[in-house]
């Protein structure tokens, strides 16, 4: 029996390429009845610039960057060919920050900025850049800063890209010199760049800002985004997507006309993600949490899709999971199997992972020997 699994990570707890290495393990243990193929997946969230560089074959390339409040970190991209993939958080995320560390208004993308100025300096001329993770709320205006624009407040002073200084920029003064760069942003949702379902309202809360600086940032992003769309002459606060990654996407749409792409499908196609499915005979998927947000085109979702094209049958599995995604698949499952809190479930997710895939193997062993 041909098994794809082609799961996405699980937040907080494995990759996508922990969790397809632990249950391959699983059916390997369980039967040598079973062909495996792996196929970790990605949406614009966690691991996207992996699987993105893995896919592509790409070299890496390390390189010393300010994190999100200013301090030096290790950061590395991928080169293949003329083409970098950038991890957005792998310099601006929210994984380099402690808890009581997180603080949107001074978190800036100036890292990001650094390692797109170290790509086009090694000769890309073409970047993907994955946004998810990120702990910044600055519309990109970090990102600029390093990448040699100046910030200038209303006394012709320079200014940090941040999200507290949104509201202080009078003007933004590009280099003589624009890089011929194109850009493509690895999205995983779809949010607007402000209001009830922007940037400040929906992401802010989990990057450390109160409901005061909530309504702070969103105000500095509709002000900043006033500033970028005088500048290229295009509306861009209501694209869908620009409320991603604290609104990246605006600054490099005014500048470099960057196009923000659903992330899914995007990795799917370049996985070449149908020539695997046409081989299984059943297609295995899942994430931390399957639920109404699933459907909305995440990872699991589009793999569901591209299956259902070649009528194989696709199951998903999560630690978390609820019966309105149920009809995207033909049956979602938890790995959870007893009560536990949910630092629980992360702390023991490789155990529960191959667990559950062990007892999947036992099921479909039988009904093959049955046959």
């Amino acid at each position: 029996m041909n098994i794809l699994l082609a799961p996405n990570s699980m937040k907080g707890s494995v990759s996508a390429f922990e969790f397809a290495d632990i249950a391959e393990q699983a059916f390997k243990d369980c039967s040598p009845l079973f062909s495996v193929k792996k196929v970790p997946v990605a949406d614009g969230g966690d691991y996207t610039g992996e699987v993105l560089r893995r896919a592509l074959n790409a070299s890496k390339k390390e390189v010393l960057v300010p994190d999100p409040l200013g301090r030096e970190v290790k950061a590395y991209y991928g080169i293949s060919g003329k083409t970098a993939i950038i991890e957005m958080a792998d310099a601006s995320g929210i994984k380099l920050l402690s808890s009581d560390e997180l603080d949107p208004m001074k978190a800036s993308t100036y890292g990001t900025g650094r390692l797109v100025v170290d790509a086009i300096n090694s000769g890309c001329s073409e970047i993907l850049l994955g946004i998810g993770g990120s702990a910044t709320v600055d519309g990109g205006s970090g990102m600029l800063e390093a990448m040699g624009f100046s910030l200038l407040d209303k006394n012709g002073l320079s200014l940090k890209g941040n999200g507290g200084n949104l509201l202080k920029i009078s003007s933004n003064k590009k280099p003589e010199e624009l890089p011929e760069v194109s850009f493509k942003i690895i999205c995983d949702v779809d949010n607007p760049l402000t209001g009830k379902n922007g940037a400040a309202e929906v992401f802010g809360p989990q990057k450390g800002a109160s409901q005061e600086v909530v309504s702070l940032l969103d105000k500095g992003l509709s002000y900043w985004a006033g500033l970028l769309e005088a500048e290229c002459g295009k509306s861009l606060a209501a694209i869908k997507g620009t409320g991603a990654a604290g609104g990246i996407a605006i600054a490099l749409m005014t500048f470099f006309d960057a196009a923000i792409t659903p992330g899914a499908r995007f990795v799917l196609s370049v996985l070449n993600f149908e020539e695997y499915v046409r081989w299984a005979d059943l297609v295995v998927t899942g994430e931390g949490k399957i639920d109404f947000q699933t459907l909305n085109d995440k990872a699991p979702k589009v793999v569901a899709d591209i299956a259902g094209e070649f009528k194989k049958p696709v199951i998903a599995i999560g630690g978390s999971v609820k019966k309105e995604a149920s009809e995207a698949f033909n049956g979602i499952f938890s790995i959870i199997n007893e009560p536990m809190t949910l630092n629980e479930a992360i702390e023991d997710s490789k155990e529960l992972i191959y667990n559950w895939f062990f007892e999947l193997a036992r099921f479909l062993q039988s009904l093959q020997i049955k046959n």
